[in-house]
């Protein structure tokens, strides 16, 4: 098993912004716990890899974004929601 990563303060800022601004792009509806936890497990698995500029992380973190909405778990939800709405 590999060594857990270790951040330094400038970098959890950096984290913590990135995972701000994304969030904060994602429809206030699906600002979930769920989807927030994900899209931070992106943000800190590109980091451990060593991969710290705004610009890889942001564009990781939309990556994510894109995955929950239209990956398998997305289509599912989007399934659900809609037999909810027309049975």
């Amino acid at each position: 098993m590999a060594a857990p990563a270790s951040y330094d303060p400038d970098t959890i800022a950096l984290m913590r912004n990135v995972l701000q601004k994304v969030v904060a792009k994602v429809p206030e509806q699906h600002r979930t716990s769920c989807n927030q936890a994900a899209i931070a497990s992106r943000i800190l698995a590109t980091a451990a890899q060593g991969r710290r500029s705004e610009d890889v992380l942001t564009t990781e973190a939309l990556a994510e974004v894109r995955e929950i909405f239209t990956g398998p778990a997305g289509m599912r939800r989007l399934h659900e929601d809609l037999t909810r709405v027309f049975g």
